[in-house]
């Protein structure tokens, strides 16, 4: 259960990180390389690609890995989807 929690949080992770260089930038990583996805959100926010960055060093441990996730990723997960999500909050709506 823990695994899909955590792959859960990524995926809204790379989502909300698409919305908001998409935003900023008119654009979004499409590439397989996370550090590109990470480089491009750092240019909206140095802060979020930090948590972008988190959310995908726990990928492979979540998605393909034997070993399951423990209480501390599973709350570093949390923390930087929601601080994430909590970004998109601040873009202007229309």
């Amino acid at each position: 259960m823990a695994d899909s929690y955590v792959t859960l949080l990524v995926h809204a992770g790379i989502a909300a990180s698409d919305v908001l260089c998409c935003a900023a930038l008119g654009e979004h990583s499409r590439g397989q390389n996370h550090a590109e996805a990470i480089a491009l959100l750092a240019k909206v926010s140095p802060d979020r690609s930090h948590d972008l960055g988190t959310l995908l060093n726990l990928k492979t441990k979540a998605g393909y890995s034997h070993q399951p996730m423990s209480k501390g990723d599973r709350a570093k997960a949390e923390r930087s989807a929601e601080r994430l999500m909590a970004a998109l909050d601040a873009l202007p709506t229309t």
